[in-house]
């Protein structure tokens, strides 16, 4: 059990680092609304990318240690997904 909650927040900040540099190379163009648009498009599309790798991890079952792979893979787009939707929020509101 210890091993799905080490899976899980290891997915959180791996998503949160992908984020940051992300959206760091976007900030530092001049062309910033661009290219947040862009990042924020990516995020979403890859946590969706992530989200049906997880629930094929789930139903799949077949890996040994398949319960610290569907963590991993459903808590990889939270931070993307939630921080791209504030910074769309603050940015075109």
């Amino acid at each position: 059990m210890r091993a799905v909650w080490v899976a899980g927040l290891g997915g959180l900040l791996v998503g949160h680092i992908l984020w940051l540099a992300g959206i760091s190379a976007a900030i530092a163009t001049s062309n910033v609304s661009t290219w947040v648009l862009v990042v924020a498009a990516a995020s979403l599309l890859l946590g969706a990318a992530a989200g049906w790798a997880g629930r094929t991890t789930w139903q799949r079952r077949a890996n040994p240690n398949w319960r610290v792979w569907t963590a991993f893979w459903w808590t990889l787009p939270i931070s993307p997904v939630l921080l791209s939707l504030v910074v769309l929020g603050v940015t075109y509101l």
